[in-house]
């Protein structure tokens, strides 16, 4: 080997789970996202492998609620400033209420790479880890969202949106 050169040494488990080449999936049950990373310590790799998951899955809710709820009051006639100012609060009165107690873990897979110094050799790990939330977790939160909109309406515009998108979407 050559300085510089990197060679994975170990794997736990032996084999790269599937669920390693898909960083998101939905389910009918579940989101789930996969984290990762790179670092000296197996401990703090895992750890920061799963905040990196919890980061993915608030962004698939983010992008989730954008398109639902986006979908939902598709041909209200109001504002482009108004629907912005609308999608805006639910996004993050959705994101806000995941809870994040419902998140399980799903896998863990880390990698021990040998790396050749010029005094020798060094290892890191990397990390992977895989996390799942209900569905169910998601659409609490959305059905969370529409009530605060309805509440929270204070003009023409925000009512209308806040109807359209509670007339579709409530359960």
């Amino acid at each position: 080997m050559k300085r510089g050169e990197e060679r994975v040494v170990d794997r736990i488990p032996d084999r790269p789970p599937k669920w390693l080449n898909t960083p998101f999936e939905e389910t009918k049950e579940s989101f789930l996202v996969k984290g990762e990373a790179k670092g000296g310590d197996v401990a703090i790799c895992l750890r920061q492998a799963k905040a990196n998951a919890i980061q993915h899955l608030v962004e698939a809710v983010k992008i989730k609620a954008r398109s639902e709820f986006s979908e939902a009051v598709r041909g209200v006639n109001v504002s482009e400033a108004s629907l912005g100012r609308y999608l805006d609060s639910v996004i993050a009165w959705t994101s806000e209420n995941i809870e994040v107690s419902g998140i399980v873990p799903r896998g863990e897979y880390r990698e021990k790479v040998l790396v050749r110094t010029y005094d020798g050799v060094r290892y890191y790990y990397n990390c992977f880890a895989r996390l799942s939330i209900p569905i169910e977790s998601y659409l609490r939160a959305r059905e969370t969202a529409l009530a605060r909109s309805t509440a929270e309406a204070q003009d023409a515009d925000a009512k209308a949106l806040a109807e359209k998108a509670k007339e579709k979407l409530s359960r």
